[in-house]
């Protein structure tokens, strides 16, 4: 039969671009090759490239040229459409060798007259169709026809590869597997044998915890977020006058600086239920223990579980929280709250995503319950791949919190830039930078009651080299600056962090 010479030949070329496009590829945000080991598809977020983009179809010609297996010294045969659509076994030829030289400019040309033609295969006719509609990005539709084909014909072995590599890019993982499973007991060639135990066993390290550790030693210039004004001036108003009375500040209302351990940890786990269903469940804590502003050590745990829809070009998620903030090593304040998330990629190039989250918070010492309340952060983002080592990104984002001292309240309004590069295995750097304008509810009473206005400026990079690791620790050097100016001067500060972490993912 015509259509099974071309599916176990065709197997043979389009294997090894079907383990190309499904190498895992994972880490935060960053722009890295990707490595060339067989595994799953790259998780939607953060995005990054797939490999390998296929050719785009060149410009069509007025007729296809079939060349015969005879001496170089003869001419060419030339060949239209209507001298195909007459012939229907030349056709199928044709199709065959456009379909092992993904040639989707011939492949496209023909399937818009060869499906009406007498006598045509249907098994080479929707195995075309098929590859056509995963070409074009539309899965979705190749899985049902794929599906439809092998339910016809369980015989199909290498369509149900097809079919099930499918269903691993659009993250259909247990049906996947089940397919999978199933072609292990088929006597299929050695190669395809190697290839469904690797996509099994990516499969099984899709369902595995994910573990991120990292210690490092940081300094802080300001561990309590003072003003730098040694001097405080309090307003008074006598009359129609006002005063601006001085006051000299404590050394403890001045910025403190100390050395401390800075620490972080993660544990995570995706897993799919049916379909493009999955659960999530993760727990992170991080802190930092600085050796003498010890009041100023503080420590945070999140624990994480929800729901979470994805297929390969779209996700979104649904996952309640709960937390907790130790300060000094006491409990500072707790909370819980629910995040959504939706993120979509229309092209390979580009990823768009939409967060919320709100959370209510409550602080353990009552002389802070004038702070109690919730806070809603909302933002949107843009990811723009140029290169499989260079990304850009920006963010607009809207923070709102609301407490029992509506003084305490704010709108804050951000824009946030940055941009990822790697420069091969020499260096890798991450560059942002947010401002901000943080406008409070209700005016100050103890400054002649004026509203209070701030602006923030926020610059963080990271840097770190690709590959090195000392004793299987990635050193990441990390540096942050943070100012603030606002219209009341006694709440203007800066800060800067620089911490040297050694990470490591597991």
């Amino acid at each position: 039969m015509p259509s099974f010479i071309l599916l176990r030949r065709c197997f043979a070329v389009s294997l090894v671009p079907g383990l190309l496009v499904l190498c895992f590829l994972h880490g935060t945000i960053r722009a890295q090759p990707a490595a060339p080991a067989p595994g799953l598809p790259a998780p939607i977020r953060p995005l990054e490239p797939e490999q390998p983009f296929l050719p785009q179809p060149q410009s069509p010609t007025p007729s296809i040229v079939h060349r015969q297996p005879a001496q170089p010294a003869q001419p060419q045969v030339e060949l239209t459409d209507q001298d195909l659509a007459r012939d229907v076994k030349l056709t199928e030829m044709i199709l065959n060798q456009a379909m092992l030289q993904e040639d989707w400019d011939t492949l496209r040309r023909i399937m818009r007259f060869y499906p009406w033609m007498r006598g045509v295969d249907s098994i080479l006719r929707d195995y075309v169709q098929g590859a056509l509609l995963r070409h074009d990005g539309r899965l979705a539709e190749a899985i049902m026809l794929y599906r439809r084909l092998v339910e016809q014909h369980p015989d199909l072995d290498y369509v149900r590869l097809e079919l099930a590599t499918m269903l691993m890019e659009d993250r259909q993982f247990r049906q996947s597997d089940a397919e999978l499973a199933l072609l292990r007991q088929r006597p299929l060639e050695s190669a395809a044998q190697r290839s469904i135990v690797l996509y099994r066993q990516a499969l099984a390290q899709q369902r595995r915890w994910d573990f991120r550790l990292g210690a490092g030693l940081a300094y802080n210039n300001n561990v309590n977020s003072a003003n730098r004004d040694r001097i405080f001036y309090l307003p008074l108003a006598v009359g129609e006058w006002t005063f601006w009375a001085p006051f000299a500040k404590g050394r403890d209302e001045l910025p403190k600086s100390d050395w401390g351990l800075k620490y972080a940890g993660g544990a995570s786990v995706e897993r799919n239920i049916a379909g493009h269903h999955y659960y999530t469940v993760s727990a992170d804590i991080d802190g930092v223990a600085y050796e003498t502003e010890r009041d100023y050590s503080d420590r945070s745990l999140t624990l994480r579980g929800g729901y979470k829809w994805q297929n390969f070009d779209t996700w979104f998620a649904a996952t309640p929280q709960i937390g907790q903030i130790w300060m000094g090593g006491g409990r500072y304040s707790h909370n819980r709250g629910l995040s959504m998330e939706y993120g979509w990629r229309p092209t390979q190039a580009w990823q768009l995503m939409g967060s919320w989250l709100w959370l209510k918070r409550k602080y353990d010492d009552q002389d802070y319950a004038a702070y109690d309340g919730h806070l809603d952060i909302m933002s949107l983002t843009a990811v723009r791949i140029f290169s499989p080592s260079l990304l850009a990104f920006g963010s607009l984002g809207l923070q709102r919190e609301s407490v029992a001292a509506s003084e305490y309240s704010y709108r804050f309004p951000w824009l946030q830039a940055g941009v990822v590069k790697t420069f091969g295995n020499t260096l890798g750097a991450r560059v942002s930078a947010r401002y901000g304008r943080q406008s409070y509810d209700a005016p100050y009473a103890l400054f002649l009651n004026q509203k209070r206005r701030d602006r923030e400026l926020r610059i963080d990079v990271s840097l770190w080299a690709p590959g090195f690791k000392i004793a299987g620790l990635e050193p990441k050097l990390n540096v942050s600056y943070l100012k603030i100016t606002s219209n009341l001067p006694i709440y203007e500060r800066d800060r800067t962090e620089v911490s040297l972490m050694f990470e490591k993912k597991f």
